[in-house]
C-alpha cells in the first residue's frame, strides 16, 4: 500500500514508468530487426535500471526483483555474453507486461506478489550466458571516443570519473563508468603497493568521496562548460506542464459557453444593423468582428490542449503484431505513418480496442503464410500499414494490408446462412453493401473458433465506436492484393457545425459532416420498394426515412430530402424546412433525461432556442430491421 505522503511521488513514478516501459518495448522490437545496435540496447538497459531504482525507493518489491532480473539479462546482452533472440525477447517482454500490470494493481491499492517463476526463468537465462570472447580490451581514450567524451582525453582517470559521476543520472554513462572501473580494478590488482588483503576501492565511491571534498558551485560551473555536445540536446528538455484533465474539460466547457454567447451576440447585432444606421453601429461592427476572431482563436487554442499525437496510440501495436505473427507462424511487418497527426484525446482513448480488432484481423485473415505468399509471387513477409492523416476538418486513420483480400461471395453466403439478409436483398446489394455486413454483430467468416478469431465479436465494436464519435468508416478490398479500412473522425467532439432543420414545426440540428447532399422535395424521385419508401438518386436506390415518423411526431411535409452518410451506408431523411448552418456546442442531455436513441445531445442557438441534436446513426438503428432485411 502506498501511504498518502508518498502518493504524489508514486503518481509521478507511474507516469515515468509507463514511458520507460513503452520505450523498453519499442527498443526490444527494434533490436529484433537490428540486434547489433548498441545504442538502443544501452538505452533499454538504462530505462530498466531507472525503473528498478524508482521502484526500490517506493518499496515496490515485486517490481524491484523483476526489473533487477531483467536488467541483469540486458547486462549480459550488452557484454555479448548472451545473444539476442526472439525467445530472449519474449522473456524480457513478459517482465515488461508483469511490471505494467503490477503498477496498475499498486494504483488500485492491491498487494503484488513477486513472480517467482518469471524471476527464476530470467535468472536461469542470465546464468546460461557464456563469457564473451574478446580481444584486447579497449583503451581509456578509445572508450572516451566511443561515448562522446573525447574532450576528457589526457586527464587523470580520477578527474574523468569525477566529472562523469557528477552528471545528472539520466545523462550518466553507466556503461563507460563500468568499463573504466574494470580497467582500474585490473591495474590496481597487479600493483605492488596495493595490500593483498584489501580489495580495490569501488571507483564510483572514490569519485563521489572526491567530489564531496571540492566546492560544489565551481564543479557545477565547470561541468556545464565541459559537458559534451552529444548530451546538449537534452539540456533544456521538453517544456511540458502536466494538467489535470478535469481542468481542461472545465476550460473547454467555458469556451463552449463563450461560443454560444458569441453566436447570440452576432444575431443581436445583425438585427441592430438592419434597424439602425449610425457611426456607433459601424464601430460596434468593428468590435464584433474583432471579438468573433478572438473567440475563434481562443476556441482553437483550447481545442489543441485536448489534442494528442496518434503516436501515443500507434506505439502499442508493434508488440501486438509481433506476438500475433509469432503465434500464427507468419512473417509480418507493421509500418506506421503519420504518427505526429493529432486528434481529440477523448476519441484517441477509445480507439485502442477497435484498432486492435482491425490489426488482428489483418494479420490473421489477411496476411498469408510465407509459403503461400511465395507461391503467389509475393515477398514471404507481409505488410500491415497503420496510418493517420488530415483532410479538411477531419482526421483519417487507415489500416491496410497486402494480404489475400476479402472474399465477397463468401461474406454473402455466410450472411444468407445466418439469416442476416434475404436472397432478394442479396441480389440487389452492391459489393460495398456486402462488405459492410462484416460489421454486423455476430458476423464471422472464420470456419472455427481460435485464440484469435471466429467468435463473431469485434468488428461490430469497431462500428459502434466509430458511430459514437460521429465518425465514418469505409472499406476497400481486392482479391489477392489486400484490404484497406478507413476510419474518419471530426477533429474535435465538443463543438460542431450543424445544419438547422425543422420537423413538424420543431427545430433540430443535424451534424453537417454527415450531410452529403440536399434535394428539394419537389425534385426528389421517391418511390416504393417492397413496401418501403426509397430515394432514387442517379440510379442508386437509397432507403428513405421520414424524420417526423422516426421521432414519433407524425408524418409531415417533405420540404427537403437530406442524403447522409451514416456509418457504413447512405440514408435519405425527409425534413420540413432548412434554416442554414451554425456552429453549436454539444451538451449532454443530463442524468434526468438520460440517453435517448436518436438524440446525441442539445445546444442553444444564437437566438436563445434550445435545440436537440439528432443522432442519425441512432435513428437508423431503430429503423435497421425494416430497411436492411428486405
Amino acid at each position: 500500500m502506498i501511504n498518502d505522503e508518498m502518493k504524489e511521488i508514486f503518481n509521478e513514478f507511474v507516469i515515468e514508468s509507463e514511458e520507460n516501459l513503452q520505450r523498453i518495448e519499442e527498443n526490444l522490437l527494434q533490436l529484433e530487426k537490428d540486434p547489433q545496435n548498441e545504442e538502443i540496447l544501452n538505452a533499454t538497459f538504462r530505462a530498466m535500471h531507472t525503473l528498478k531504482g524508482g521502484a526500490g525507493f517506493l518499496g515496490l518489491q515485486a517490481i524491484v526483483e523483476t526489473a533487477h532480473a531483467a536488467e541483469d539479462v540486458l547486462g549480459k546482452l550488452r557484454s555479448k555474453e548472451l545473444k539476442l533472440s526472439p525467445e530472449v525477447n519474449d522473456l524480457i517482454l513478459e517482465a515488461v507486461d508483469f511490471i505494467r500490470n503490477a503498477l496498475q494493481k499498486y494504483e488500485e491499492g492491491e498487494e503484488v506478489e513477486v513472480p517467482q517463476d518469471l524471476v527464476a526463468r530470467l535468472r536461469e537465462l542470465e546464468r546460461s550466458a557464456k563469457p564473451s570472447e574478446t580481444s584486447q580490451p579497449p583503451t581509456i581514450d578509445e572508450l572516451l571516443d566511443k561515448y562522446g567524451f573525447s574532450h576528457l582525453k589526457g586527464k587523470p582517470l580520477e578527474e574523468i570519473l569525477e566529472e562523469l559521476i557528477l552528471l545528472p543520472p539520466d545523462e550518466r554513462p553507466a556503461e563507460l563508468i563500468d568499463q573504466l572501473d574494470k580497467i582500474v580494478a585490473a591495474s590496481e590488482s597487479t600493483s605492488k603497493e596495493e595490500k593483498e588483503s584489501q580489495p580495490p576501492p569501488k571507483v564510483e565511491e572514490k569519485a563521489i568521496e572526491k567530489a564531496k571534498e571540492t566546492q560544489e558551485e565551481s564543479q557545477e560551473q565547470e561541468r556545464e562548460e565541459k559537458k559534451p555536445p552529444k548530451l546538449s540536446t537534452q539540456q533544456e528538455g521538453e517544456k511540458v506542464l502536466r494538467i489535470d484533465v478535469k481542468k481542461i474539460e472545465d476550460l473547454m466547457n467555458l469556451v463552449g459557453e463563450l461560443v454560444l454567447e458569441r453566436n447570440r451576440l452576432l444575431r443581436v447585432f445583425q438585427k441592430l444593423y438592419e434597424e439602425y444606421q449610425s457611426k456607433t453601429i459601424d464601430e460596434f461592427e468593428t468590435v464584433m468582428s474583432s471579438l468573433d476572431r478572438i473567440v475563434g482563436d481562443l476556441q482553437l487554442a483550447v481545442m489543441k490542449t485536448r489534442m494528442q499525437p496518434v503516436k501515443r496510440l500507434f506505439q502499442k501495436f508493434p508488440r501486438v503484431v509481433r506476438d500475433l505473427a509469432r503465434m500464427l507462424g507468419k512473417e509480418v511487418d507493421l509500418v506506421l505513418e503519420g504518427e505526429d497527426a493529432e486528434m481529440d484525446k477523448t476519441v484517441l482513448e477509445k480507439l485502442e480496442e477497435p484498432l486492435i480488432h482491425l490489426i488482428r484481423n489483418a494479420v490473421d485473415h489477411g496476411i498469408e503464410f510465407p509459403e503461400e505468399r511465395t507461391k503467389m509471387g509475393k515477398p514471404p513477409k507481409g505488410t500491415v500499414k497503420l496510418s493517420a492523416y488530415y483532410h479538411g476538418d477531419r482526421i483519417f486513420i487507415e489500416v491496410s494490408d497486402d494480404g489475400r483480400g476479402i472474399d465477397v461471395e463468401k461474406v454473402k453466403k455466410k450472411a444468407l446462412e445466418r439469416g442476416l439478409i434475404t436472397s432478394d436483398r442479396a441480389e440487389k446489394m452492391t459489393e460495398k453493401d456486402i462488405l459492410f455486413l462484416i460489421f454486423h454483430p455476430g458476423f464471422s467468416t472464420a470456419e472455427g473458433v481460435s485464440q484469435v478469431s471466429g467468435r463473431g465479436v469485434g468488428m461490430d465494436v469497431v462500428m459502434n465506436t466509430v458511430s459514437a464519435f460521429r465518425g465514418t468508416i469505409d472499406i476497400e478490398t481486392e482479391r489477392g492484393k489486400g484490404t484497406k479500412i478507413t476510419l474518419s473522425f471530426p477533429l474535435t467532439v465538443g463543438i460542431i457545425r450543424s445544419l438547422l432543420v425543422s420537423v413538424n414545426g420543431r427545430l433540430f440540428a443535424i451534424p453537417i459532416y454527415s450531410v452529403l447532399e440536399i434535394i428539394q422535395g419537389e425534385d426528389a424521385q421517391i418511390t416504393t420498394v417492397s413496401g418501403k419508401e426509397v430515394l432514387i438518386l442517379r440510379e442508386l436506390t437509397i432507403p428513405l426515412i421520414n424524420l417526423g415518423e422516426a421521432l414519433e411526431m407524425g408524418g409531415g411535409a417533405v420540404g427537403y430530402v437530406i442524403v447522409s452518410q451514416v456509418g457504413s451506408q447512405k440514408i435519405a431523411f425527409t425534413v420540413e424546412d432548412l434554416f442554414g448552418d451554425e456552429e453549436v456546442v454539444v451538451k449532454p442531455l443530463g442524468k434526468i433525461i438520460g440517453e435517448v436513441q436518436g438524440i446525441s445531445g442539445a445546444t442553444i442557438t444564437g437566438d436563445g432556442k434550445v435545440v436537440l441534436i439528432l443522432d442519425l446513426d441512432g435513428i437508423l438503428k431503430r429503423e435497421m430491421k425494416t430497411l436492411t432485411l428486405v
